[in-house]
């Protein structure tokens, strides 16, 4: 196919006879190949849903002015200043998620298509790794929420959690966060799930310090007279199984009880961990479709950017408390 003196939609070049030109077999729009790669798919979404081609509508002599693709085609990262696709949702030169914020004159919700293969003028296909929906369908529902609506949403590692989202709503099965486990209510807070993540992060902090204190206390004191006391008895160099043999024939209900209490306090925390790990998924999910059904029901005039604003994470909360739970630690080991 004969593409000379035609313009890229991307720089506006017209194309010469050695140019290295990619086509999109969806609507059979031409690129130079280092412009497409720095853009990162096709421009023309609405030429795919209308299944149209692009010689029908822009190769005419009315073609699209290059300065008109430039306004609309476009939106500039906040973080790099980089221009990516106005249906862009993660940034092709940073890797940061884009949203309404990130322009502000755009008001499109819609999300990237399924990023298909392209096919390059040499024959060699080429295809993209990151697909940000996760094989979710923009216009798929979820209780009355869309999968663009609910991307935008999350956000942040989309690929993760749209298919997870897809899994709960037609199997009903979830899938073990490690975040989840590893961090707690850190994690529910990082999320923006403040009212769960300040229970969850009360309940292990409490227990942890609980720990700590009959630990300091009382624990260590007492298998410290134990270990003394069986020693007296004639035994050297007593092992675990004679300090804990002594120990039951020896003290008392309660004091059995706060030697042990600092173990039956680590599984518990444990308990919580496992029970934050199976159910996050599953309680982020419900989350992020009542909070989206409610912005939706509010009325707002640029629905799209309430939700980009209230959905995402909130990294500083997340580590303020990480960072509080390290100073917390290191005192009580101080002590």
């Amino acid at each position: 196919m004969d593409f000379l003196e035609k313009q890229c939609p991307v720089c506006s070049m017209k194309f010469q006879k050695d140019d290295d030109i990619v086509v999109c077999p969806k609507c059979g729009a031409p690129y130079h190949r280092e412009c497409y790669d720095k853009n990162g798919k096709c421009i023309f979404p609405d030429l795919h849903k209308s299944k149209q081609s692009w010689r029908e509508v822009y190769d005419t002599p009315e073609e699209t002015p290059p300065e008109k693709q430039e306004e609309n085609s476009f939106i500039v990262c906040r973080h790099c200043g980089e221009k990516n696709s106005s249906n862009a949702l993660i940034c092709h030169q940073c890797g940061s998620l884009l949203g309404p914020s990130d322009n502000t004159e755009n008001d499109n919700d819609e999300m990237p298509d399924k990023m298909p293969p392209f096919i390059g003028n040499n024959g060699s296909p080429f295809l993209f790794l990151i697909d940000p929906m996760g094989g979710v369908e923009k216009e798929e529902d979820f209780n009355g929420v869309s999968g663009a609506e609910l991307a935008r949403f999350v956000r942040a590692n989309t690929p993760y959690y749209m298919p997870v989202f897809k899994k709960l709503k037609y199997q009903n099965t979830g899938k073990f966060n490690f975040a989840a486990f590893f961090l707690t209510g850190g994690w529910y807070l990082y999320r923006k799930q403040y009212v769960m993540g300040t229970i969850i992060s009360a309940l292990y902090f409490s227990l942890s310090i609980l720990r700590y204190i009959i630990m300091m206390w009382f624990t260590n004191d007492l298998w410290k007279e134990v270990y003394n006391a069986v020693s007296a008895s004639g035994i050297s160099r007593p092992d675990y199984n004679d300090v804990v043999s002594w120990a039951l024939s020896h003290c008392s209900s309660s004091e059995l009880l706060l030697m042990t209490l600092p173990s039956i306090i680590s599984t518990l925390t444990f308990i919580l961990q496992l029970v934050c790990g199976f159910a996050a998924n599953r309680s982020y999910y419900h989350h992020c479709i009542q909070k989206i059904s409610a912005i939706k029901k509010s009325g707002s005039e640029n629905i799209n950017a309430v939700i980009s604003e209230k959905g995402g994470v909130n990294t500083p909360l997340a580590w303020s408390m990480m960072i509080c739970y390290l100073i917390a630690a290191f005192a009580f080991s101080l002590l």
